[in-house]
């Protein structure tokens, strides 16, 4: 029986993970300047005014960091050691990030922002460490762990589908539409569509994302997996992260806003699609999965800009989550070419090991 603590997806999402609130710590990343004051001066005075909302979401974003240090230590490390250093990283990380935005005029570090995320990352090391000690000895976690192959590949295939279901918490006009640079480089045509044809973009685009998604799901999972099972569950979660990005984003009115028939029409059809391959080989499903994200990706540059989603995006309210959501637009745009970079290597890691 396969060891969840001997996976190199607890490693690999950590790092991933560290990567993502570096970005968005220092998001928007302009303005630099140097504004005469130490960037340690914060360390040495409280704020006046702390939301704990904010404080409670600084909270949220580490726990996970702090759960993935311990996951992906306690293979090797004793868990009363992995805990600590979960805790001195998420210390060194916040205060590094805090003294980078003295630096950013948009930006102000708060010795209680660290405070928070110091206190995200101890709950998240604590939790994961209950859990192994707990749980991770029991027939059920044995089994779930053995679902997934222990091969790196497999381990970016789903770090790669999280980033999917990340990136799904940034409105675009088409749903699953990721991989859009018009807003740097412009519409590619003028061209207007109907209300029908934008129905077919739509449908295509979800249907062809979905897929490709998925199949990066099914080609992590080992043969003793239930393999349909989890594909399903990974479309039902994309449109509960749909759902949730609509309650956070927009006023209440708009939150089933993005069930147009294009979506749910391309939903079916890309679950269906999922249905029907799931059990093929790696290597197969990541052709697929390739195959699907190029033409995904040309049909969303290629469209031009939808002006029936125009109402809805003047509702748009990131407020708070305003750097959150720049985080969410970045990782959009890059999902498709990140997949299109790794596939090359992983079907050859694929046709060196059986899948």
């Amino acid at each position: 029986m396969r060891s969840a603590r001997n996976s190199p997806l607890a490693r690999e999402f950590c790092l991933v993970y560290a990567l993502l609130i570096v970005y968005a710590t220092l998001h928007p990343w302009t303005g630099w300047r140097d504004s005469g004051l130490s960037p340690w001066a914060w360390l040495s005075k409280w704020p006046r005014v702390t939301l704990p909302f904010d404080l409670g979401l600084n909270a949220a974003a580490y726990f996970p960091f702090g759960a993935s240090v311990v996951l992906a230590l306690a293979a090797r490390w004793r868990l009363l050691v992995a805990v600590p250093v979960a805790v001195a990283l998420g210390v060194l990380l916040s205060g590094g990030l805090e003294s980078l935005q003295t630096y950013l005029p948009s930006r102000t570090p708060s010795l209680a922002d660290l405070a928070a995320n110091v206190a995200g990352s101890l709950a998240g090391a604590l939790v994961a460490a209950l859990g192994l000690k707990w749980v991770g000895g029991g027939a059920i976690t044995q089994a779930a762990g053995s679902w997934i192959d222990p091969a790196p590949v497999a381990a970016r295939a789903l770090i790669l589908a999280g980033l999917w279901l990340f990136a799904v918490l940034f409105p675009e006009s088409l749903l699953f539409g990721h991989g859009s640079l018009i807003a740097w480089l412009g519409p590619v045509t003028g061209y207007p569509f109907t209300p029908a044809e934008f129905v077919r973009v739509e449908t295509a685009v979800t249907g062809a994302s979905l897929f490709a998604a998925g199949a990066l799901v099914a080609s992590a999972l080992a043969p003793s997996a239930p393999r349909l099972l989890l594909v399903l569950a990974f479309v039902i979660a994309a449109g509960a992260v749909r759902t949730l990005s609509q309650v956070v984003l927009f006023p209440p009115e708009h939150v089933l806003a993005w069930m147009t028939p294009g979506a749910l029409r391309g939903l079916g059809g890309g679950a269906l699609a999922l249905c029907l391959v799931f059990f093929l080989p790696r290597a197969m499903l990541l052709t697929l999965a390739a195959i699907a994200v190029t033409f995904c990706t040309v049909v969303v540059n290629f469209a031009p800009p939808n002006p029936y989603y125009a109402a809805t995006v003047q509702e748009l309210n990131p407020g708070r989550f305003l750097n959150f959501n720049g985080l969410t637009q970045l990782v959009s745009t890059a999902w498709p070419y990140l997949v299109l970079l790794w596939v090359p290597f992983a079907l050859a890691a694929a046709g060196r090991r059986p899948g």
